[in-house]
């Protein structure tokens, strides 16, 4: 198992760790996501399939912008 940790913008409040957890969590792969709402911090587990990319992009595409 491996992790992924990330900061995006435009996580303000428990709605946003919530979207945040249903996006990654469709991600085949991805087994556990913590959202850290006070720090914009999202931290993924998952299987070699998934890359830090995979992460961004699944976080752009739910509306959050990964610093």
């Amino acid at each position: 198992m491996q992790t992924t940790t990330v900061t995006a913008e435009g996580i303000v409040c428990g709605g946003c760790a919530n979207s945040v957890k249903k996006a990654l969590l469709a991600v085949p792969g991805v087994s556990d996501v913590t959202v850290e709402v006070g720090e914009k911090r999202v931290t993924v587990a998952h299987d070699e399939r998934v890359t830090r990319t995979t992460v961004i992009d699944s976080l752009k595409s739910a509306g959050f912008q990964p610093a």
